[in-house]
């Protein structure tokens, strides 16, 4: 694996916690009480799911992906950022099931 394909996951993992993190903030500032308020913290959550392998993808294949100049290492570069982008929802959607289910009581419990 070389450096620039280390970077691709290093990218997800990256993305995966920040939208994690903006998911948590965006739940903590909607209120109580409202008739949707569960149902909007969940969109909220699945929707930043969403733009994560968009971002992911879009940044690696057109930002990093051009700027190397071996077409062999432009391939291995391409294999190993479609793996990250799975790898980020996926860690995105496992630990926000998992501060979901600690936080079961409080608004970031709502996510599933």
């Amino acid at each position: 694996m070389t450096s620039e394909s280390f970077i691709a996951y290093i990218m997800a993992l990256a993305f995966s916690l920040v939208f994690l993190l903006i998911a948590a903030l965006i739940s903590n500032s909607i209120k109580f009480g409202t008739s949707n308020d569960k149902q909007k913290r969940k969109v909220w959550f699945w929707t930043l799911g969403v733009l994560i392998p968009v971002l992911i993808f879009g940044i690696g294949f057109f930002f990093i992906r051009t700027g190397i100049k071996v077409p062999s290492k432009q391939a291995d570069f391409t294999m190993h950022l479609g793996i990250a982008t799975c790898v980020g929802i996926i860690l995105y959607i496992l630990l926000g099931f998992i501060v979901s289910k600690i936080f079961r009581h409080k608004k970031v419990g709502h996510w599933f």
